[in-house]
Order: structure tokens, then C-alpha cells, then sequence
């Protein structure tokens, strides 16, 4: 009996081969034969699962989402104090070296919107999970009593969200100035202008 292909497994196994072209060698030599070849498997077999450089790229930036919002979702806490929305926050922003190399991917992956349609509505998807991520947080915080139950959550949302994009980008990009223990300090500044003060 022929064995039965996980795909949704190997979709994950051919976007993470997609990351390490990108790492290594840049979107541009990504195609079904590099990726096939740093997978380990035939083109004819990663063909069965993904037909083409547009499916392997969206492979590659779904990947980054899921993997964003696992984290973010499994780091859920109720929202007692500015700490515990720094580090739940936190978990958004490339803090580590794992996380430097997927905000590079998904930067990369941005970047080739215009020629591949098919990341735009990924991008998209992206931005706006991490708005509900903002939203989340500052709701669940005036629920909490943590940041005041008046705060303009549309607006304040956007700040937070411009505010962690900005961090990711200095971080990402190697910044002196903007290190992680600088980055979570920044937030917690900034939550702290909402925070409830008795």
C-alpha cells in the first residue's frame, strides 16, 4: 500500500527549506529546484505539494505567521500588570536570534509583495494579527484595570502597533541603540502613559 503524504507536514518542512535559501542566499535564488534540492526531495515531489516560487514563497510567509501567532497566543495571560503586557508584547518583537532570522524572512518576503500578488494578502493577514494582537492586550488590560477603561482603543491600538513595528525594525536590523533590554523598556514606557495610577 503506497505510504500517504502529510502535506500540510511537508508544507511546513518545504517553507522552512524556503527560509534557509532566503538565509543564505537571498529570495532571488529561491525556486523549486534550490528548495527541492535543500529539502532533500525531488522537484517532481515538492511539485506534488507546492507547484511554484509564488506557492513556495507563501508557504514561506504563512509559515512566519503561524509561527508568530503560536507564540503569541501560548504566552496569553490576563493582563494584571504593565509586566505581564510587556511580556506578552514581547513575544511579537525579535528578541532572540530565532526570531531575528524570521522578522528577516518575513522583511524579505515584504519586500517581494510587488512582484508575487499573492504575499500581498499574506502581509496583509500579517499586519493585521498583530493589530488584534495591540487590541487585545490594551483590552484585556482595561479589563483588568491595568490601563484605563477610557483609552481611545483604535487609536491607541495603531500607536502600540507603530510603536512595536518601529522596534522590530531597529532590532532586526542590528541596532547599538535599540537593544532588547532598551526595546522592552521603551513598551513598558509607553504602557505606562496608559496604565491606571492611583
Amino acid at each position: 500500500m503506497p505510504r500517504l503524504i502529510d502535506h500540510a507536514r511537508r508544507r511546513r518542512e518545504l517553507a522552512q527549506a524556503v527560509w534557509r535559501v532566503i538565509a543564505r542566499d537571498g529570495i532571488a535564488a529561491v525556486s523549486v529546484r534550490t528548495t527541492a534540492a535543500e529539502a532533500g526531495v525531488s522537484a517532481g515531489s515538492l511539485r506534488h505539494v507546492l507547484q511554484s516560487k509564488d506557492e513556495l514563497l507563501a508557504a514561506a510567509m504563512r509559515l512566519a505567521i503561524e509561527n508568530v501567532t503560536q507564540r503569541f497566543l501560548g504566552a496569553a495571560r490576563a493582563v494584571g500588570s504593565i509586566e505581564v503586557a510587556v511580556d506578552w508584547l514581547s513575544e511579537l518583537l525579535p528578541l532572540d536570534d530565532v526570531r531575528r532570522v524570521e522578522m528577516q524572512i518575513q522583511l524579505a518576503l515584504i519586500a517581494e509583495a510587488p512582484a508575487h500578488p499573492g504575499l500581498h494578502t499574506l502581509r496583509d493577514e500579517g499586519y493585521a494579527g498583530i493589530r488584534e494582537a495591540c487590541r487585545s492586550v490594551l483590552a484585556d488590560g482595561a479589563s483588568h484595570s491595568t490601563f484605563r477603561s477610557s483609552l481611545d482603543l483604535d487609536s491607541e491600538t495603531t500607536r502600540l502597533h507603530v510603536l512595536l513595528d518601529g522596534l522590530a525594525f531597529h532590532l532586526v536590523d542590528g541596532s547599538v541603540t535599540v537593544t532588547p533590554d532598551v526595546a522592552r523598556e521603551l513598551l513598558t514606557q509607553h504602557l505606562d502613559l496608559l496604565a491606571v495610577h492611583e
